[in-house]
């Protein structure tokens, strides 16, 4: 027997509230999604001004180390790459830092990196840099735990560390997978760092990193860098950057004073990524003797 007109505006009512109900569902679903995604947000632009805060401001580095640059360009808000520069005396420790991943594991990870630097330069003296690779290997060895299987964080960090004496101009430079380059007399020079990074020993052990010492002249520059620059994809086949060629730019670029060479070589890395995401954090740090 088919429906009274009345049955089916009966129904029809009750499909209107229905779907208003699931409306207002759905609208509360949204804000609270939109207020989660705001405090995902706050946190993590607060989490940005702290990591920013730990690092030293620009100003500092360039009354260090008057003739440098630091290109820094995080992948996301925040960054697993990070810097460290400190005076000691005549000496000052610099080094560019990454560690593993990028975004807030990598900021998390820069964090506990950061403070064993300082702990080791700032608190103990620690000039060597091998001695501070060692120190920063066994720290975060111990603070994340790394010999205790599955309950511990087997993540690390790359970096290369120098300690430049500013009367003597000799400079010491120690790596983990991240080596440094030396522009001298037209020339570059790749020092190569050890092969085995910071953290990530399950048995315990503390690495022993090379220590290299090099007697600089005037007008000499050196680089330290991550790997975000190298790796980075663009270019007319989407390959790429590479180190060979990264090498070469520097080599290039070495007339240039140093604000210049950072200019050119953002400038560089952006007509290379093009539409190309960027995948990885990018750090590049210059200095002029």
């Amino acid at each position: 027997m088919s429906k009274t007109f009345e049955e089916l505006q009966a129904e029809n009512e009750q499909l209107k509230i229905q779907l208003q109900e699931e409306k207002e569902k759905l609208s509360s679903a949204i804000e609270q999604l939109e207020e989660s995604k705001k405090e995902l947000t706050d946190s993590i632009s607060y989490a940005e001004r702290i990591q920013g805060a730990i690092m030293p401001p620009i100003s500092y580095v360039k009354s260090v180390l008057p003739k440098s640059f630091i290109l820094y360009l995080p992948k996301d808000v925040v960054s697993g790459d990070f810097y460290f520069v400190e005076q000691i005396g005549d000496e000052v420790v610099f080094a560019a830092v990454d560690c593993t991943g990028h975004g807030v594991p990598g900021a998390l990870m820069s964090v506990v990196g950061f403070n064993y630097l300082h702990q080791a330069v700032t608190e103990k003296h620690i000039t060597k840099p091998s001695e501070i690779l060692s120190f920063l290997d066994a720290g975060v060895n111990e603070r994340l735990r790394q010999t205790d299987g599955a309950s511990g964080v087997n993540d690390g960090m790359d970096l290369g560390l120098c300690t430049l004496n500013t009367k003597t101009k000799v400079l010491q430079y120690a790596g983990a997978y991240n080596p440094l380059y030396v522009i001298s007399k037209g020339e570059i020079i790749e020092i190569k760092a050890d092969k085995f990074p910071i953290g990530v020993n399950t048995d315990g052990t503390v690495d022993e990193y090379t220590n290299h010492t090099i007697q600089l002249q005037e007008g000499d520059c050196i680089y330290l860098f991550s790997d975000g620059y190298a790796d980075q994809f663009g270019g007319d086949k989407g390959k790429k950057f590479k180190y060979s060629k990264l090498r070469q730019t520097l080599l290039e670029m070495n007339h240039l004073t140093m604000p210049e060479q950072k200019i050119k070589m953002i400038e560089i890395f952006e007509n290379w990524k093009g539409n190309q995401e960027q995948i990885d954090d990018v750090l590049l740090m210059g200095v002029r003797i």
